[in-house]
C-alpha cells in the first residue's frame, strides 16, 4: 500500500457534515480529483461540490465512502482484480446475459476491468479490514459483487483524470462578511435543531451533527446548526434588538430564511415590480407554526400571478445560483422543506418571521417579515451586515425567484398551445 488512506469513520463524518477535522496527508487522491479541499493550516477537509454529486450517484452511505475510497489507487487497483475474477467466471461459464449486465453495470470501467484481467484474484485483498467496516465482509465475497460494480461503474468517469482547475481556496465563514461566506465553492450542512420547542414534532432535522466547534473557531463550511448562541458569542452590551441580529448573522440558514423575507418586503414596497409571497396551502393551515410545506407565490411586473413551488425549492434554487453545495444525499434534499420546518417555527419564535392569517391583497393566509426586525435590518448593526453586506443573498433571491416564475410562465403557455387552450395569467 503506498496511500496513505482515510479513516473509514471519518469519511462518514465528511459525508454527513461536510468538513472534518483531520490530519490532511490521507486526502490528497480525493483532493486532486476535486472531491475534497484541504485547508492545511486549519487541519480541516472539506467537500466539494463534485464531491457531493458523486455521493449522490450511490444508493447506500457505505457505497458512497466506498465510491470515495475507490477513486484512491491502490483500493481500486484491488477491487477492479475482484471484479475482473468474477467477470473471467462469468466467461468461463460462457453466461451471456450475466456478462452484458455486467458491462452495461461498469461502464467506463468495464475497460479497466478488461486491462485488469491478468492480475485477476479473489484473494483476500490487503483492504480486508476496510471492506469488513463497509460491506460487512471482504470484497472479495460473492455478496459483495454487484456493489462493487456499481461503486466502480459511478466513480469512473471521476479517476479519468486528475482535476486540472486550481484547487479550491475559500476564506473561513466570517458571520459578519457574507459577501464572504455566502461564495461560490461554499458547502451548505441541512438545517439541524437538537433542541426543538416542546410542542414541536420530532422529524429527520432531529439528527445531530457531529460535534460542534465552538463559536469563535474557524469553519469553512455554512454550518446548520440553528440553537442559540454559545457564551462566547454573545456580546453583553447588546441590546435585544441587536442581539437577535446577531444571532441570525452567526445561523445561516436563519440568515437566508430572514433574507427571504426581507426580499419579499423590499420587492413590495417598490409597488410597480410584482412581489413575493410565501402562503400556506388549505392542508397546512393546521399547524401553520411549523409547517411542511410553505408555498412561494411570485407576482411578475406584468401582473402574473405564478404558484411556483415550495420554499424548499426556492432555497435551492438560491443555493444554486450562489453556486453553494447543500450537503444533502438526493433524498434528503427532496425533503428539504421537511428540515426547514423547525427552523421556521424558530425564526417565529424569535420574531424574525411573522404569521399573517389574514393574508393580505387577496393572498392566503402565510408569512412576512416581523416590523420589529425589519426595523432592526436598517439600524446601525443590521444595516452594516444584514441589509448592506447580505446584498449577495438579497439579490440572488430576487433573481431566482423571478427566474423561476418565468420559466413557469412560459412551461405553462407552452402546454397550453400544446393543448389549444388560451392562457390565463393567474397561477400559472
Amino acid at each position: 500500500m503506498t496511500e496513505q488512506l482515510p479513516n473509514v469513520k471519518d469519511l462518514y463524518s465528511l459525508l454527513h457534515d461536510g468538513v472534518i477535522s483531520s490530519p490532511t496527508t490521507g486526502y490528497k487522491s480525493l483532493q486532486s480529483r476535486g472531491l475534497v479541499w484541504c485547508e492545511t493550516t486549519a487541519g480541516q477537509v472539506v467537500m466539494t461540490e463534485r464531491g457531493l454529486q458523486v455521493a449522490g450517484l450511490l444508493p447506500t452511505e457505505a457505497e458512497t465512502v466506498a465510491g470515495l475510497l475507490a477513486c484512491l489507487g491502490d483500493v481500486r487497483s484491488d477491487w477492479l482484480n475482484i471484479v475482473a475474477a468474477r467477470l473471467r467466471e462469468a466467461g468461463q461459464r460462457r453466461d451471456i446475459g450475466e456478462l452484458c449486465q455486467v458491462i452495461e453495470t461498469l461502464g467506463l470501467a468495464s475497460q479497466e476491468v478488461r486491462d485488469a484481467i491478468g492480475n485477476a484474484s479473489l484473494e483476500v485483498s490487503a483492504y480486508a479490514k476496510l471492506e469488513s467496516e463497509l460491506f460487512g465482509s471482504g470484497a472479495e465475497q460473492p455478496v459483495n459483487y454487484p456493489k462493487l460494480l456499481r461503486v466502480l461503474g459511478r466513480t469512473a468517469a471521476v479517476i479519468r483524470k486528475e482535476l486540472v482547475t486550481k484547487p479550491i481556496r475559500l476564506k473561513a465563514v466570517n458571520p459578519f462578511e457574507p459577501k464572504d461566506s455566502w461564495c461560490a465553492g461554499r458547502v451548505m450542512q441541512l438545517p439541524c435543531i437538537t433542541s426543538p420547542s416542546p410542542e414541536a414534532k420530532t422529524g429527520p432535522h432531529r439528527q445531530p451533527l457531529s460535534p460542534k466547534r465552538g463559536e469563535g473557531s474557524q469553519t469553512f463550511v455554512l454550518a446548520g446548526d440553528c440553537e442559540d448562541l454559545s457564551v462566547a458569542a454573545i456580546d453583553a452590551e447588546d441590546n435585544e434588538s441587536k442581539a437577535l441580529m446577531r444571532w441570525v448573522l452567526y445561523r445561516p440558514w436563519c440568515m437566508l430564511l430572514a433574507q427571504i423575507v426581507f426580499t419579499q418586503e423590499a420587492w413590495g414596497a417598490e409597488q410597480i415590480s410584482g412581489q413575493l409571497s410565501l402562503e400556506l396551502s388549505d392542508d397546512q393551515l393546521g399547524n401553520p407554526y411549523e409547517p411542511k410545506r410553505i408555498d412561494v407565490v411570485v407576482v411578475r411586473a406584468d401582473g402574473a400571478e405564478v404558484l411556483c413551488g415550495s420554499l424548499g425549492e426556492l432555497v435551492q434554487r438560491v443555493l444554486q445560483r450562489l453556486q453553494i453545495a447543500l450537503v444533502a444525499r438526493p433524498d434528503q434534499a427532496a425533503r428539504l422543506d421537511e428540515y426547514l420546518a423547525p427552523v421556521v417555527r424558530r425564526l417565529l419564535e424569535r420574531k424574525v418571521w411573522r404569521f399573517d392569517p389574514r393574508g393580505g391583497c387577496g393572498s392566503r393566509p402565510g408569512f412576512t417579515i416581523d416590523d420589529d426586525f425589519s426595523t432592526s435590518c436598517y439600524r446601525a448593526f443590521g444595516s452594516k451586515h444584514f441589509y448592506r453586506a447580505g446584498s449577495v443573498l438579497t439579490a440572488a433571491i430576487r433573481a431566482s425567484a423571478e427566474q423561476w416564475a418565468a420559466d413557469r410562465q412560459t412551461k405553462s403557455r407552452a402546454l397550453a398551445r400544446s393543448a389549444g387552450l388560451a392562457v390565463s395569467g393567474d397561477r400559472s
